[in-house]
């Protein structure tokens, strides 16, 4: 993947090197693997927003942390968090999972995941290689069928070119405001509720990408075939198997390893502008003979002798005739949104337009900028293309093949420029085959790491589960990262297609797949506007583009179901078949879970999901808890996420000037729902104020899956530290206190994750802390930074250098340890258990009554003042000032006595002394309900 961002960032981006196939870009394709491999957390990069030092940018949120449609009631919300994983944008050079490293890229100016390096031009260039490719060949066939006249077929194009158009520029707008990685199932999860992602995601992995590779597949044969002059057979069991044969290449081709796939693309890009070229100079060529030579008989010779616009009867592949004369205007629109399909089909990829933006240095100009660019270009081509296929063949063969420009070129030039030309049509569809295999073992991977498909499908570099291997073996393994398991599926369900269906049909089918959710995804931006209009969007289109777009959309998706019932029925058949794995899937996970005792209200549960394999911190697992964190600190309000800022004394004079801001009646900036109690209600309305982390299953957390970590390649063995790394400087930085609930042994990054939370709760006869690393040869460096800072550094370098454990009693003033059993004896594990929960229960009360407000200002001024040395910092005027040396007291002393004026200030801190002085219940900003 290296070798490809090179190849994206050098000089030679410009001249299409960057592209891969017809319908997905090199770096997409690259981003779309990454992150289905490996997630970070784009939303911590703040180079848009520098007074904002430590919150998400609102703009890059990433997950779905409350569905707009998906239900609103708080007290639900709290006490149900959905622990699905999202995945994000990944990180090719991920580095490693040093603490405080990690912290900076979570609270501070984290670098992007790519150089911002490319301009328009570049994103020009890209946005044409994503367009252009096999369709405008193969399509002309499926749309002159549908049509009454040339003319209309051009205008058919020309529409389905405006659709790609307006539909690019609102997947700009939501893929500069809520980035994520898998197409369209981020943003539909994000506006409507986890289950629209999943069916986004599952009609991708089973319908539209399969259904693509069977097209394809078609088309390579097909193409052959018109070559040697057979045209019309596409039905016959030998082209289907030799199509089959074609797609099962493509599938080995792409198991070798990720660089060999890539490298491959490479050599397929050039073709297609040549051939486009070729095509277009034929047909200026033939106009410029006809016009001096009339009588000349050269090409079609219709297009010079027969009106464009008039109505003609069109011939089917099967030999039928229509006859539009005869045709009602309801069957009119059925035959056009089937054309309409074929032409949107060529457009493919418009919707990848987006992924671009991570690299431009100013996207929010740029990319409309490429987009309103390229788009126009793409579709001149398309016209140009077009007109040449009527000017160089007879106007009734054009509807009869499948593979038009071939037969055009043998048609003028012979059977040996034929063979030619179907040469270059085979490698830009052999291209866009492996491309498009490339990307659909992708999908069903991120959908996987997003626990909506089976986790056999994430496994990379074999075939079958996540099986231990030979250590002879391991630098082999280590080195392929093809998703075998992903693309025997998407192999399997493309041949299954080619079987079952024919070009035509698997096109309208393609379409109704795609665009319907296409068309949930606009019109989801469009009720975004209005549910959500202080989202930050870089990029925000007139209103009246998405609304087009969603009309147009939702028409053509619409008759286009009642006009070939056939394919509806079957797209229907499948999302009810995905409800039911969707239901089906969530029922097993929550039937093999314990469950777990209820919480009090502004309280919720953060947990490990994953008993049957000791709750190891898998990549999967640690997705889930970053997940499952920023949607507990992501406003519903503003979609950005609430965190503490750095632990820095300096921050205190920004938390100062953010306070005098509100006497002055100035807007509010990045600080101000931390120093006032209304602002920080109002921003966490309907989040909790208490965390409780808490797995299931007799052990907290065994640490890292070594299992995993074992056949996992270099890169994403980095990024499992990084990610967990990442995890834990959340859990610092929560505004929501954060009680862990140790219900068995705390096992190396297990006892990392305990020992950051806030207040760690276990039972002193059941529990034990360990660092077991050094007995393995992989000593617990990182774990250690969290248990050190707990227990000291003496006993700590025990527990590292000794593998030594620490029984839960051992630390009381450590750990707050529960004793005895609820209801049994003392050998009574249920018993201990309860015993565990009531004390979690008393502790989560008792904090969850306390003012969110101060709690979160509080935790922060502890964990900053902890820190002072007695060196230098920064005074109440920002400017460094000496520290007074020592343990750093004196200095610590002075600058907590300026938070204690800020508590002060707070609306809840003038509640409270209000109360205790007219001795009554304080009534929290926020709790008034």
């Amino acid at each position: 993947m290296r070798f490809l961002q090179q190849l994206l960032r050098g000089a030679n981006a410009t001249r299409g090197t960057m592209a891969c196939c017809s319908r997905t870009p090199l770096r997409w394709v690259s981003t779309c693997w990454q992150a289905a491999r490996v997630t970070t957390i784009p939303g911590y990069h703040l180079h848009h927003r520098p007074r904002q030092a430590y919150s998400i940018h609102p703009s890059l949120a990433s997950a779905e942390w409350r569905p707009l449609l998906a239900g609103t009631d708080s007290g639900e919300l709290v006490r149900d968090w959905d622990g699905d994983t999202v995945t994000d944008e990944g990180r090719e050079d991920a580095g490693g999972a040093g603490g405080a490293d990690a912290e900076e890229r979570v609270v501070g100016g984290g670098a992007g995941t790519f150089k911002r390096n490319l301009g328009a031009v570049e994103a020009f260039a890209i946005v044409i290689s994503i367009v252009i490719g096999s369709g405008v060949f193969t399509s002309p066939g499926s749309i002159d069928t549908n049509v009454p006249s040339p003319g209309a077929a051009l205008l058919v194009w020309l529409v389905g070119g405006v659709l790609a158009w307006t539909g690019a520029s609102t997947m700009a707008e939501l893929g500069t405001a809520i980035p994520g990685e898998g197409g369209v199932q981020p943003y539909l999860k994000y506006i409507f509720g986890d289950v629209f992602g999943f069916l986004a995601a599952w009609t991708w992995v089973v319908a539209v990408m399969p259904a693509t590779l069977a097209i394809l597949g078609i088309v390579f044969i097909e193409s052959i075939y018109s070559a040697a002059g057979v045209t019309g057979e596409g039905d016959r069991i030998e082209h289907k198997l030799l199509s089959i044969a074609v797609l099962a290449c493509i599938g080995v081709a792409n198991s070798i390893s990720t660089k060999a796939s890539t490298r491959l693309n490479n050599f397929f890009v050039a073709t297609k502008f040549v051939t486009i070229a070729a095509i277009v100079l034929a047909g200026v060529i033939v106009i410029f003979l006809q016009l001096a030579e009339p009588k000349r008989d050269v090409g079609g010779g219709d297009w010079n002798e027969k009106p464009w616009f008039g109505y003609r009867d069109s011939v089917n592949p099967d030999g039928s005739v229509t006859h539009w004369d005869g045709l009602s205007q309801w069957d009119m629109f059925g035959h056009l949104s089937a054309a309409l399909y074929a032409a949107l089909w060529a457009y493919s990829g418009w919707d990848k337009a987006i992924y671009v933006s991570a690299e431009l240095s100013a996207p929010a100009r740029q990319l409309p900028l490429a987009i309103n660019t390229s788009i126009p270009s793409i579709i001149l081509c398309f016209l140009m293309a077009n007109a040449a296929y009527y000017i160089l063949l007879p106007w009734d063969v054009v509807s009869t093949t499948d593979s038009v420009a071939v037969t055009a070129i043998t048609r003028l030039l012979g059977p040996g420029f034929g063979i030619v030309a179907a040469i270059f049509i085979c490698l830009v569809v052999a291209g866009s085959l492996l491309g498009n295999s490339f990307v659909a073992g992708r999908m069903a991977v991120a959908a996987s790491n997003q626990n909506w498909l089976p986790r056999l499908l994430s496994v990379v570099g074999r075939v079958g589960t996540g099986r231990e291997i030979a250590p002879e073996d391991h630098q082999k393994e280590s080195e392929s990262d093809a998703p075998i398991n992903a693309l025997f599926l998407s192999t399997v369900l493309g041949a299954t297609y080619i079987l079952l269906g024919n070009f035509r049909a698997l096109l309208t089918f393609n379409g109704l797949g795609e665009y319907t959710f296409f068309f949930l995804t606009v019109l989801g931006a469009i009720v975004l506007r209005y549910r959500e209009p202080h989202l930050e969007r870089p990029y925000k289109p007139f209103v009246l583009i998405p609304i087009i777009f969603a009309l147009v959309s939702g028409f053509v998706v619409i008759r286009g179901a009642a006009f070939a019932p056939t394919q509806a029925f079957v797209l229907v058949g499948l999302w009810g078949l995905g409800l039911v794995f969707y239901w089906a899937r969530r029922r097993y996970r929550s039937v093999t879970s314990m469950s777990l005792p209820a919480l009090p209200r502004r309280a919720a549960y953060i947990t490990l999901n994953t008993p049957q394999r000791r709750n190891a911190l898998s990549l999967a697992e640690l997705r889930s808890l970053r997940d499952q964190l920023l949607k507990a600190n992501t406003s519903p309000t503003t979609g950005r996420a609430l965190l503490l800022p750095p632990f820095k004394p300096a921050v205190l004079s920004q938390l100062e000037q953010s306070h005098a801001n509100l006497t002055t009646n100035k807007p509010d900036d990045d600080h101000t729902w931390l120093v006032s109690a209304r602002a920080f209600a109002r921003e966490r309305a309907g989040l909790p104020s208490v965390l409780v982390l808490a797995s299931h299953g007799p052990v907290f957390s065994s640490g890292h899956d070594l299992r995993e970590l074992r056949t996992l390649p270099p890169a994403q063995v980095s990024e499992t530290f990084r990610l967990c790394a990442e995890v834990m400087a959340l859990i610092r930085h929560s505004p929501a206190l954060v009680v862990a609930r140790v219900s068995g042994d705390a096992i190396a990054a297990g006892c990392q994750l305990a020992l950051t939370a806030d207040l760690p709760i276990a039972h002193g006869d059941a529990v034990r802390f360990r660092l077991p690393g050094a007995a393995l040869g992989l000593p617990c460096s990182s774990p250690v930074t969290a248990v050190s800072r707990r227990l000291g550094n003496a006993r700590t370098f025990r527990m590292l250098a000794m593998a030594e454990d620490v029984a839960a009693r051992e630390m009381g003033d450590v750990v707050r340890v529960v004793y005895g059993a609820d209801g049994g004896g003392e050998g009574d594990a249920e018993g201990r258990l309860r015993a565990l929960d009531r004390e979690v229960a008393g502790t989560v009360e008792r904090l969850a009554g306390l003012s969110p407000q101060q709690s979160a200002m509080g935790k922060w001024a502890f964990w900053t003042q902890a820190g002072l040395t007695g060196r230098d910092f920064a005074g109440s005027d920002g400017v460094a000032v000496e520290g007074s040396g020592g343990d750093g007291y004196q200095d610590a002393v002075e600058w907590a006595g300026r938070v204690m004026a800020l508590h002060a200030k707070s609306e809840d801190a003038r509640e409270g002394m209000d109360a205790f002085l007219e001795k009554r219940e304080a009534v929290w900003c926020g709790f008034e309900q």
